[in-house]
């Protein structure tokens, strides 16, 4: 696969410690392998405003805080925390489809996708963003497409960044380069 399908690997989208996309690999391996199907399904139910679940904490505690996924505290931190509940819920609904390497554009092509949600999702932001998540995602593991979940998970931890505008568009060029061809 050439290289501008790949996320681009920086410090600003990437925890302190260790690649961002092995952080969501060994999430992605967690969810996939490691949890109980309990666990899995208390993930997929989880709501940014109500991160009450153990199995939500239990990989805070093994995966984000080690790699120091969640910096911060108070305000910063809380919204980290919101923002990987939209994360790990998202994975928890998409089990077993994450492969690295494949555009998350690519994968709303694949999972057939209408422009209008797409477009919804690249404009969305804060709650807006966590319901457009929501609903992709959901439509991305009906579909059975496989996906990158790094590159999910950029779109989330980028909204209000620097960076955002630039994730974004390589979502946005992907999904047009697979939705035409």
């Amino acid at each position: 696969m050439p290289a501008t399908d790949a996320a681009p690997e920086s410090d600003a989208t990437e925890p302190r410690s260790g690649s961002f996309r092995s952080l969501v690999g060994a999430l992605a391996h967690d969810i996939d392998e490691i949890l109980p199907s309990g666990d899995v399904a208390e993930l997929r139910r989880m709501r940014p405003d109500d991160p009450g679940s153990a199995a939500f904490w239990k990989l805070v505690a093994a995966r984000l805080e080690p790699r120091e996924a969640l910096v911060g505290d108070g305000q910063l931190r809380e919204r980290l925390e919101r923002q990987w509940v939209v994360i790990l819920a998202a994975m928890a609904m998409l089990q077993g489809l994450h492969r690295p390497g494949v555009p998350l554009g690519r994968a709303l092509a694949d999972a057939g996708v209408a422009e209008q949600r797409v477009l919804r999702l690249l404009r969305a932001h804060d709650d807006a963003l966590e319901d457009a998540v929501r609903v992709t995602t959901h439509q991305i593991a009906t579909s059975g497409a496989r996906l990158d979940a790094s590159e999910l998970a950029l779109l989330v931890l980028s909204d209000g960044r620097s960076d955002e505008e630039t994730v974004r568009r390589r979502v946005a060029r992907h999904y047009y380069r697979h939705a035409t061809t």
